[in-house]
C-alpha cells in the first residue's frame, strides 16, 4: 500500500506528484524546487511561492539574430538548389541528358553545402529556443515540459523536430503572455512547411502513373519550386515568429527589473 512518503506535492500549483517524477505533472516545476510533503500543503493559503530561477537571465538576443542569419542563409542556398535542379531537369525534358548530367556533376558539392546550410539553421535555432527555454523562471513564466538540454536536442531529431518545432515555440510564447498572435503565426508557417510538401507528394505520385517523358519531367520541377516557395514563406514566418518571442523576453526582462 503506497504511503505519503510515496508522493511530493508542489507547492506551485499544489498538485500531487509521484516519488519517481521529476518534474510536476501539471505546471513542469521541478521537484527539487517546488516539492513539499503532501501534508505541509496550507489550507487557508493557497497563493504560491514565487517561482525560483536556479539560474540568472542571460539576453536570446545574440542567438536570435544567430539563427535569423542561419535561416536566411538555408533559404538562400535552398532557392540556388531548386533553380539549379529545375533546371536540370527541364534539360532532361528537352532530350539534353547528356548536358543535365555533367551540370549535376557539377554542381553536387552545392547541394551538399545546400544541406549544411539546413542542418547549421538547425543547430542555430536550437540554441536560440534552448536559452529561451533556460531564461522562462528568471522571467517569472514559470518552467517549460523540457529542459535546456532537451529543447537544443529536439529540433535536430529528424521527424521528432515537426512536432517540436511548433510545440516549444508557442509554449514559450504562451508563457511569456504572448496571446494568440504568435500562435497564429506558427501555426500558419507549419501547415506552410508539411501541407505543400504533402500535397506536392501527392501531385508527384500522380504524374508518374499518368504521365511520361518530358511532361512527368517537367511537372517534377514545377512541383519542386512550388513547394520551396511555400517553404520560403514559413522560414520568414518562423524568423517573425522568433522576433515576436524575442520582444515578449524583453519585455518580461524590463517588468523584472526593480
Amino acid at each position: 500500500m503506497k504511503t505519503e512518503a510515496d508522493f511530493w506535492a508542489c507547492n506551485q500549483c499544489r498538485s500531487i506528484n509521484p516519488l519517481k517524477s521529476d518534474r510536476c505533472y501539471s505546471c513542469h516545476t521541478p521537484r527539487a524546487i517546488a516539492a513539499v510533503k503532501p501534508t505541509e500543503l496550507s489550507v487557508t493559503d493557497t497563493k504560491p511561492p514565487p517561482i525560483v530561477a536556479t539560474e540568472a537571465f542571460r539576453s536570446s538576443e545574440g542567438r536570435a539574430v544567430m539563427a535569423t542569419i542561419a535561416l536566411v542563409l538555408f533559404a538562400l542556398g535552398a532557392a540556388v538548389a531548386v533553380w539549379m535542379y529545375s533546371s536540370i531537369v527541364e534539360l532532361r525534358a528537352e532530350g539534353e541528358s547528356a548536358t543535365a548530367d555533367r551540370i549535376l556533376d557539377e554542381r553536387l558539392p552545392f547541394f551538399a553545402i545546400a544541406a549544411v546550410l539546413g542542418g547549421v539553421a538547425l543547430l542555430a535555432y536550437g540554441a536560440w529556443i534552448s536559452r529561451v527555454v533556460a531564461n522562462l523562471p528568471a522571467l517569472g513564466a514559470g518552467y517549460p515540459r523540457v529542459s535546456p538540454t532537451m529543447a537544443f536536442v529536439e529540433p535536430l531529431i529528424p521527424g521528432v523536430n515537426l512536432y517540436s518545432l511548433p510545440t516549444r515555440a508557442a509554449e514559450v510564447a504562451g508563457k511569456l503572455g504572448g496571446g494568440t498572435g504568435p500562435l497564429v503565426l506558427i501555426v500558419l508557417a507549419w501547415f506552410l512547411a508539411v501541407g505543400p510538401a504533402a500535397i506536392g507528394a501527392w501531385i508527384l505520385r500522380v504524374a508518374y502513373l499518368a504521365e511520361s517523358g518530358a511532361d512527368q519531367l517537367r511537372t517534377i520541377g514545377l512541383t519542386a519550386v512550388g513547394i520551396f516557395a511555400f517553404e520560403a514563406l514559413a522560414i520568414v514566418l518562423g524568423i517573425v515568429v522568433i522576433w515576436r518571442i524575442e520582444g515578449l523576453c524583453r519585455a518580461r526582462a524590463g517588468e523584472s527589473k526593480p
